[in-house]
């Protein structure tokens, strides 16, 4: 079985990578030669990619809750992180224009990292506050430009002894869900735009960072009803909800 599941990785990574090949002479025509409206299109045509990805990779999404996602304005998703299939589970949920908040060494990765700079997603140094507060002046600015914002606001995640990239919001080794920072929500409540929660289930099994194997089968999700804050809510209530909702459906499926 552990040579199958090799077998099975080596092909995910190779059409990844075909795949990759095959776009990047369009891509890079909407990146550079398009301005912003080809960035854009750049953005929004990632979700039939990612739903793709995910069929070649032998992953068929089984949806529970709010979907299809059917919101006409800018909004906060907030979702759990334990793999690298997370930003493809999620472009493949939303249709709409999004930008991801991600951390800095994401960008300069091989491939991917070089689309990441160059489509306008946002980087953020964790450990450095400046880098911080950058990064939120940025989603606001996407935001005022129609965009949505993904963010894992557990600010992602670590195994026992990776100890390669420094993380300023001391996760605990495999805890189901780490505490979630609250940047997510003090912007939800700044720009008045609503939040989805979503719930990935197994994402984690599917692909571990850890091992690095990729095994095909479903994938669970379930997408929360959409949170409307007010004027009067309070960003550590805001926090504290979504990450109750999270948790529970976490824990429902362990068990």
């Amino acid at each position: 079985m552990s040579f199958l599941i090799s077998i099975w990785t080596c092909w995910c990574f190779l059409i990844t990578f075909l795949i990759y090949i095959i776009f990047l002479p369009f891509n890079l025509f909407l990146v550079f030669c398009v301005g912003q409206r080809g960035r854009d299109f750049f953005v929004r045509y990632n979700h039939y990619i990612g739903r793709y990805l995910l069929f070649l990779y032998g992953m068929p999404r089984k949806i529970r809750g709010s979907y299809p996602i059917e919101i006409n304005q800018p909004c906060i998703y907030i979702a759990n992180h334990k793999s690298y299939l997370d930003v493809i589970i999620i472009a493949s949920l939303v249709p709409q224009k999004i930008k991801y908040l991600g951390k800095k060494e994401v960008f300069n990765w091989p491939l991917i990292g070089f689309f990441a700079k160059y489509s306008g997603q946002i980087p953020v140094q964790r450990e450095d506050r400046e880098s911080r507060n950058q990064a939120y002046q940025t989603m606001k600015d996407a935001i005022d430009d129609g965009f949505s914002i993904v963010l894992f606001p557990e600010g992602g995640w670590r195994h026992k002894e990776d100890t390669k990239h420094p993380n300023p919001y001391g996760f605990k080794n495999n805890k189901l869900l780490n505490p979630f920072r609250n940047g997510a929500f003090r912007l939800a409540l700044e720009k008045k735009i609503p939040i989805i929660p979503i719930a990935l289930l197994n994402a984690g099994d599917r692909f571990s960072s850890k091992t690095m194997k990729i095994i095909p089968g479903k994938l669970f999700i379930y997408i929360f009803e959409t949170l409307y804050p007010t004027n009067t809510s309070d960003p550590l209530d805001l926090n504290k909800t979504c990450y109750t909702m999270i948790y529970q459906k976490l824990k429902e499926y362990q068990t």
